[in-house]
C-alpha cells in the first residue's frame, strides 16, 4: 500500500476509531499527525479548508503525548488524536483572524477556554480552518484566505460560518473540529459537507476567546460552541471535554447533562416537521428527509408527522431575527454598522433589509421585551418535549447552493437568492430552519440523512429538550449505528 493509500484510509476513520489505534499503539501521535500533513498538502489546494497550520508546536505536542504513552500514561480522552479548530477561536502558535482584514497578524497570547481544554485532553491541535468574515455568513470565503470549496461539488458552497471545519472533517483532513453557532453555523455546514455536527444546549460550553467579540469575557445571546465530526460518537467524545464555564468551575460546580431518554431506536418518539407552511423547502430535500423517517419508523421508532410546539413559526423567526441581528449589531465596528443601516434604511416594509436595520437599531426595552417572548417559546418547547423525545426538520430550504459570494460585506446578503422549488426566495431564509432551536437555547444534531439530492449530501437536524443533548446525540449514534453514517465524497 503507498504512503498516500494508508494516509488515506487511516485519516477517514472515525476519531474513535483513531484513538483506538493510538491507545494500542498501532500508530504513534507522530505518525497520525505527520499522516494529517500529508493529506493536507496534497488535498488543501483543491478545497482551501485548512488556512493556517503550526507543524513544528504540532510535532512537539504529538511527541509528548508519545513520550507519556511509553510511561504507560495515557494523555487524555482526546490522546494523539489531530484537531483542527475553526479560525473565529483563538489558538496559541497560530493566527485567529475570524475572517477579518483587521487581523490579519493578530497572535493570541492564549488559547479560547474550549481550545484549552482540548489541548490538555491529549489532542494534537495543528490547524485552523476558514469562515467568513465575522462568521457571519453561509459561505466561507474572505479576503484573506480566498474561498472554501465544497467536496462533492466545488462550485458549491460548504456553508458557514463553521465552513471550513466541515470541509477539513469531509476531506479527511482532520479527526475532529471545533466550531461555533449563532446562526446554524455548525449545522448547516455539517448538512452541506455529508458530516456530523452539534449545536450544544445554550450556556453549556465556554466561548470565552472566540471572536468576534475580542476580548470579551461575557458569553454572547443565542451563541454557542460546539463539535463536528465524521461520526456521531464522535461529537459527544469532544462534547465531553469542552462541556462547562470557567464561572461553574471557579464555583467547583461539576456540570452534569441528563441521561439519554433512551437506548434504543424503538423507544424514541419522533416528532417530524419537513413541509414548506412554516419556511421555504425544496421538495427533493424534503423527499430525502421523508426517506430517513421511512427509515426509522421500519426500525421501530414512533414516528408523528404532524406534530409541532404551541408556536407561532413566523413569530418564533421574528424574535429570532431580532435576538441575532440585536446581537451582531453590537459586535460590528462603528463605520461597518452605520453602512449596515444606511443599506437598510428606506427598504420594504417586512424585508430583511429593514428587519434587520430594525434589530440593529433597537432599545434596552425592545431587546428585554424580545428576551421575554424568547423565554414563552422556551416553555412551549418544554410542554412539546413531554411528550417526544426528538423532532427532525430540515436544516436549510435546500441542499448546498452555488457560491454567490462576491461581495462579502453583511448588507450584501440583502440582495442575494435561493432557488427553492424553481422559484427565488430571499438568501436570508437560511436562517429560518436553524433559528427554530436557536432562539429556545436548544440542542440539535445535524446528521447525514443517507441520501444525496443532485449529487449532494442531505442532512437533518435532530432537536431535543434543552439539556437533551445525549438525547439528540444518542439518537445520532443510534441511527448511524442502524443505517450507515458518514460517506465520503467520490472526489477525494
Amino acid at each position: 500500500m503507498s504512503t498516500n493509500d494508508a494516509s488515506k484510509d487511516t485519516c477517514f476513520l472515525t476519531a474513535t476509531e483513531q484513538k483506538a489505534l493510538l491507545a494500542s499503539r498501532r500508530i504513534s501521535a507522530l505518525e497520525l499527525l505527520e499522516l494529517h500533513l500529508d493529506r493536507v498538502r496534497r488535498v488543501n489546494p483543491s478545497c482551501s479548508a485548512v488556512v493556517a497550520t503550526d507543524e513544528d508546536g504540532a510535532r512537539r505536542q504529538a511527541r509528548a503525548v508519545d513520550e507519556k504513552l511509553g510511561r504507560g500514561e495515557m494523555a487524555g480522552p482526546l490522546h494523539g488524536l489531530p484537531v483542527t479548530i475553526k479560525d473565529s477561536f483563538a489558538v496559541v502558535g497560530m493566527p485567529a483572524t475570524c475572517g477579518l482584514e483587521e487581523l490579519r497578524n493578530y497572535l493570541p497570547g492564549e488559547d479560547a477556554v474550549a481550545v484549552a481544554k482540548i489541548r490538555a485532553s491529549g489532542a494534537v491541535i495543528f490547524g485552523k480552518t476558514n469562515c467568513p468574515p465575522g462568521a457571519s455568513d453561509h459561505q466561507s470565503r474572505n479576503t484573506l484566505f480566498g474561498l472554501t470549496r465544497n467536496p462533492w461539488n466545488p462550485e458549491r458552497t460548504v456553508g458557514g460560518s463553521s465552513g471550513g471545519s466541515a470541509a477539513a472533517l469531509a476531506t479527511g483532513l482532520t479527526s475532529l473540529e471545533l466550531g461555533s453557532d449563532l446562526g446554524g453555523s455548525i449545522r448547516v455546514p455539517a448538512h452541506f459537507c455529508g458530516v456530523y455536527g452539534h449545536k450544544p444546549s445554550y450556556g453549556l460550553v465556554s466561548t470565552e476567546g472566540h471572536i468576534p467579540p475580542l476580548g470579551h469575557l461575557a458569553p454572547g445571546e443565542l451563541g454557542v460552541a460546539g463539535p463536528l465530526a465524521r461520526s456521531a460518537f464522535d461529537l459527544e467524545l469532544l462534547l465531553d471535554v469542552v462541556l462547562g464555564t470557567p464561572d461553574l468551575e471557579a464555583a467547583g460546580a461539576e456540570l452534569r447533562l441528563p441521561a439519554a431518554r433512551h437506548d434504543d431506536l424503538s423507544s424514541f418518539r419522533v416528532a417530524v416537521w419537513n413541509d414548506a407552511q412554516a419556511f421555504p423547502l425544496d421538495q427533493s430535500y424534503a423527499i430525502a428527509i421523508d426517506g430517513l423517517v421511512d427509515d426509522l419508523a421500519r426500525l421501530g421508532a414512533t414516528v408523528n408527522r404532524v406534530a409541532r410546539p404551541s408556536i407561532d413559526p413566523a413569530a418564533s423567526h421574528e424574535v429570532y431575527l431580532q435576538t441575532l441581528f440585536g446581537v451582531i449589531g453590537t459586535r460590528l465596528p462603528p463605520p461597518a454598522r452605520e453602512t449596515l443601516i444606511a443599506a437598510g434604511e428606506g427598504a420594504e416594509s417586512g424585508s430583511y433589509a429593514q428587519r434587520v436595520v430594525d434589530a440593529v437599531r433597537q432599545s434596552l426595552p425592545q431587546f428585554v421585551a424580545a428576551t421575554e417572548t424568547r423565554h414563552h417559546l422556551f416553555r412551549a418547547w418544554h410542554r412539546f418535549f413531554a411528550n417526544y423525545d426528538v423532532l427532525l426538520c430540515p436544516v436549510t430550504p435546500t441542499v448546498a447552493f452555488p457560491h454567490d459570494a462576491e461581495r462579502l460585506e453583511l448588507e450584501a446578503q440583502f440582495t442575494r437568492h435561493l432557488v427553492v422549488n424553481g422559484a427565488t426566495v430571499p438568501y436570508m431564509d437560511n436562517l429560518a430552519w436553524p433559528g427554530l432551536a436557536t432562539v429556545a437555547n436548544l440542542p440539535a444534531t445535524a446528521i447525514p440523512t443517507g441520501r444525496l439530492v443532485g449529487g449532494l449530501p442531505a442532512g437533518v437536524q435532530v432537536i431535543g429538550p434543552y439539556l437533551g443533548d445525549r438525547t439528540t446525540l444518542r439518537f445520532a449514534q443510534l441511527v448511524e449505528r442502524a443505517l450507515g453514517g458518514f460517506t465520503r465524497p467520490p472526489s477525494v
